[in-house]
């Protein structure tokens, strides 16, 4: 079992406070949250995953068309 539990990126969806953490959460936010805690919280409705942002850094180039290849030649029988 690994030490270091697996995150999960969210977006909080209402303002709320986890009482047995003492944590407050801000509507709109978007937090890291171990897989169990987003589990709770998506299923209470206070949370929903996160959308990742496209990267916009490296715009995207179209493909190269494809060359025409030159007609077949009928071969000559012998």
């Amino acid at each position: 079992m690994s030490a270091t539990p697996k995150m999960v990126s969210a977006t909080v969806t209402t303002d709320f406070t986890d009482a047995g953490r003492d944590r407050k959460f801000v509507a709109g936010a978007t937090e890291e949250l171990t897989a169990g805690e987003f589990a709770n919280y998506r299923a209470a409705g206070l949370v929903e995953a996160s959308v990742p942002k496209p990267v916009a850094d490296a715009p995207s180039s179209p493909a190269k068309p494809k060359r025409a290849r030159a007609p077949r030649t009928a071969k000559a029988k012998s």
